[in-house]
């Protein structure tokens, strides 16, 4: 795994009150003695004593209810959706190769093209040697990886078929909180099929950042249907039957708080790996930029990512991007805080030329910084 990425967030700022949310995410791998077969998936632990800690989330206010919930009608209409939907969900399997003798992951993906397409997190199966997906009929395929964004903790990978169920997708642009879902996956790698939980849209979207896959992931759905380990790149659906997120967190040390990455979100990351088209990447780390930070900085904003560090050898470096420089414009696109900056990137292509505009102290730098292809995607 890289070590910096172009969204990387640091280690907590002692300017922080302590007490907030924290968390960890964690990859999907399957070991153990003697063979055992052990499923975890993506989770996030709390962490409230305040001290080190590797990831935090941005609570966003409930957004004002507009309708009436969009509900299941009845305990028999779960299994409806779950027909329609089941056929294109599949259990991932991974072998992993490492220096401690590696092992086998787990988790889950979801048919988008018939021509054997399939979606999962990034996560997943970022660093696997082999790659077999299971059906629900017990069909079992091998898989190829087609594309790869860590950043965004998406993948892409293909089997060799045609005529494959599709899922349906949604609009998780509309989700409100109450809402109705339903949950499909590989859950605990357990034999016998894949697993169903029920639940809602529990709360607002979230900004989730994970340090240890070293990523921001933004505005997730928060669910309070069960996802557990094994569960990362499974869909989640709404009472139409519809993918609206692709679940990739659970919230340790907490009563079913899940989080999925909204599929409307997802949809042009997908479409460009779908593609071949590589994420672009920067390389610089960022944080937040709190006020004890910009008076310490001596920077007369309110808003910007801070940058904490700079990947040696990367457009930033060579642009001249510096650690605490706070960056508060990327090519045209105002910087508000850390999570625009992957926002800002992922709209170029690698061999774009950007512009960047950054506070350093009482200077506002301009520079221009050359893109490459993001060396964890490749």
């Amino acid at each position: 795994m890289m070590t910096d990425m172009t969204e990387m967030t640091p280690g907590p700022d002692p300017s922080r009150p302590p007490g907030r949310l924290r968390h960890i995410v964690t990859g999907a791998v399957i070991g153990g003695l003697c063979g055992a077969l052990v499923a975890t998936g993506a989770f996030l632990a709390f962490d409230d004593d305040g001290g080190d800690t590797t990831t935090t989330v941005t609570p966003v206010r409930t957004p004002e209810i507009t309708r009436e919930s969009s509900t299941i009608g009845t305990e028999g209409d779960v299994g409806s959706i779950v027909a329609a939907v089941e056929p294109a969900v599949v259990a991932v399997t991974t072998t992993i190769s490492g220096s401690d003798g590696g092992g086998r992951g787990a988790g889950t993906g979801f048919v988008i093209g018939a021509d054997g397409v399939i979606v999962t997190n990034n996560h997943v199966v970022a660093g696997a040697e082999d790659i077999e997906v299971a059906f629900s009929d017990g069909t079992t395929l091998p898989a190829d990886i087609v594309g790869r964004d860590a950043a965004a903790d998406l993948a892409v990978v293909k089997v060799d078929a045609n005529g494959l169920p599709v899922v349906e997708l949604g609009d998780s642009g509309t989700v409100q909180v109450g809402d109705d879902v339903v949950a499909i996956g590989n859950a605990l790698a357990l034999e016998g099929g894949l697993s169903v939980t029920r639940g809602i849209i529990s709360g607002p979207p979230r900004e989730v950042v994970a340090e240890e896959l070293r990523i921001t992931l933004d505005a997730v759905l928060q669910t309070d249907a069960a996802i557990n380990q094994g569960n990362s790149g499974g869909p989640l659906v709404d009472a139409e039957g519809r993918v609206i997120g692709i679940n990739t967190a659970i919230a340790g040390q907490a009563e079913n708080v899940g989080f999925a990455i909204p599929i409307s979100h997802a949809l042009p990351i997908i479409e460009d790996l779908r593609a071949g088209r590589l994420p672009a990447f920067l390389g610089v780390a960022t944080d937040v930029l709190t006020p004890a930070l910009a008076d310490e900085l001596d920077v007369d904003t309110d808003a910007g990512a801070v940058v904490t560090n700079v990947t040696e050898g990367s457009p930033a470096e060579d642009a001249g991007i510096e650690t605490r420089d706070v960056i508060v414009e990327i090519a045209g696109d105002a910087i508000e805080e850390p999570g625009d900056v992957p926002e800002a990137i992922r709209r170029h292509r690698p061999g774009e030329e950007i512009e960047v505009v950054a506070l350093r102290g009482d200077e506002r730098v301009t520079v221009r910084a050359t893109l490459v292809a993001r060396p964890d995607s490749e």
